[in-house]
């Protein structure tokens, strides 16, 4: 069955490649994946009913992109990613919708007069429509772009999490929005390695933009939190994985505005558990050799967090739910100390370092810090933890269901015009499980709450 504009087959994976189960669930590392299949193996006559539908949910968006010409561009490119294919470029796009020659639709993309950001401002508005929540979670994370040569803006061979080793791809730093309502990505920004930064020549060719200068992936995460906040979008919580944790300017930054975070450190990360003393620059003895000391000396014990963690007694450690998955409450041991990370020169302000022990003979480790009052408690903190799973989920669901890597541009423009576009449809698809009242995993927000049991093991568990 086919139709002139929306020819739609979502090709994704064999049904034979996922569990038989109708709401599958698994684990990979940290990170927990939902699959609804009945959702994700759509065949051409769902997606066609979906249209008037598709339709009425692009005509918010259509203004933004101003001529009638561009607006079918519009169009016709978000019913493509969604359509599914091979590969979701825009020459296949264009073969596949009906709606003129290819250049048309790659010169809309590379190069067409129309503002990604007025179009990710009208996709926050959606989001918030349909999710949004005082106690929301505004996660940060990266993901990688594989792609081959070295002309695609920002690409060189660096680490991405996505492939798990060093390779050559771009990076995008993403934040998406977590409440009990269901979650969506809300914003990105392309990462411009330090050498693409200062070269003159490829930025040129790129097309960057030149008020474009290096900033790290904690920068840009703060970025887009500083923005969300600018624009009045309803959140409480920050999360990241410790790329962003171990970052002082990151965590100092969202704590500035007025932000609680919950972020992940990693497990060398050295703290004062007990006041240091801060001796100031003009109390130093003076050395024989140099000027007189400029800087404080801050002396105290300052031990790792995992001896942190392993120096604690039995009784320190309790069960908390911190959400639910398809296979019952997800549970783990927490342990809790006040404690104060490096923040620049000094000490910074007394905090929570939180330590997360998985139940079992083997039991993992994870450490997490937060500048949440004290009156909220662990439950709480875990639980905001535990949406960590849904920007993992909207990777999945950007990339395997709206195109959101298929691009092959190679400019500055045309990455923010596919990605901008990829999000849109994505959020339409939020939009359809929202009116259909399927939240996929509401209860490991923040807000749910359940009844922690006793810990498990003696004091030596976990201590490996």
């Amino acid at each position: 069955m086919n139709h002139p504009e929306f020819s739609a087959k979502l090709t994704l994976q064999r049904r034979a490649d996922f569990p038989s189960t109708p709401d599958a669930f698994r684990l990979q590392g940290d990170v927990a994946f939902r699959w609804n299949l009945p959702e994700l193996l759509m065949d051409e006559r769902q997606l066609l009913r979906l249209k008037p539908e598709l339709d009425q949910f692009l005509d918010r968006f259509a203004p933004l992109f101003g001529r009638d010409e561009n607006r079918g561009h519009a169009r016709r490119f978000v019913q493509g990613l969604l359509r599914g294919g091979d590969r979701r470029n825009a020459e296949n796009i264009a073969e596949a919708m009906a709606g003129g020659p290819v250049r048309n639709l790659q010169a809309f993309l590379t190069t067409g007069a129309w503002s990604d950001r007025a179009v990710l401002a009208e996709l926050q508005q959606v989001v918030l429509d349909a999710l949004a929540d005082p106690d929301a979670v505004l996660n940060v994370d990266d993901t990688g772009f594989p792609k081959k040569g070295g002309a695609s803006v920002g690409v060189q061979r660096q680490y991405s999490g996505t492939l798990g080793r060093v390779d050559n791809c771009q990076i995008g730093v993403f934040v998406n929005y977590a409440s009990g309502f269901g979650h969506a990505l809300l914003d990105r920004r392309l990462y411009l390695p330090a050498e693409w930064a200062a070269d003159p020549a490829r930025r040129e060719n790129a097309g960057v933009p030149a008020g474009v200068v290096f900033r790290t992936k904690p920068e840009l995460g703060l970025g887009m939190v500083a923005a969300t906040v600018a624009a009045g979008v309803p959140f409480r919580w920050v999360g990241g994985d410790a790329s962003y944790g171990n970052h002082p300017g990151f965590v100092r930054g969202v704590r500035d505005l007025g932000k609680w975070y919950v972020v992940d450190v990693s497990c060398d990360t050295r703290v004062w558990v007990t006041e240091p003393t801060v001796v100031p620059p003009g109390d130093r003895p003076r050395p024989r050799r140099g000027g007189r000391p400029r800087k404080p000396l801050v002396v105290g014990d300052r031990p790792r967090v995992d001896a942190v963690a392993a120096a604690l007694p039995a009784a320190a450690w309790r069960r908390v739910v911190v959400g639910d998955g398809s296979q019952g409450p997800r549970v783990f041991e927490y342990a809790e100390v006040a404690a104060q990370f490096v923040d620049g020169e000094v000490a910074g302000p007394r905090e929570r370092l939180l330590i997360r022990r998985s139940l079992g003979q083997e039991p993992d480790l994870t450490y997490h810090r937060s500048n949440a009052p004290s009156e909220v408690g662990t439950e709480t903190v875990a639980r905001a933890r535990g949406t960590r799973w849904t920007i993992e989920e909207d990777f999945q669901t950007g990339k395997g269901e709206c195109g959101l890597d298929e691009y092959e541009t190679r400019g500055w423009v045309g990455w923010h015009h596919h990605t901008a576009l990829a999000m849109v449809a994505a959020a339409f698809l939020v939009a359809q499980k929202r009116r259909s009242g399927d939240k996929r995993g509401p209860a490991d927000g923040p807000r749910g709450a359940g009844r922690p049991r006793p810990p498990a093991g003696g004091p030596d568990v976990g201590r490996g």
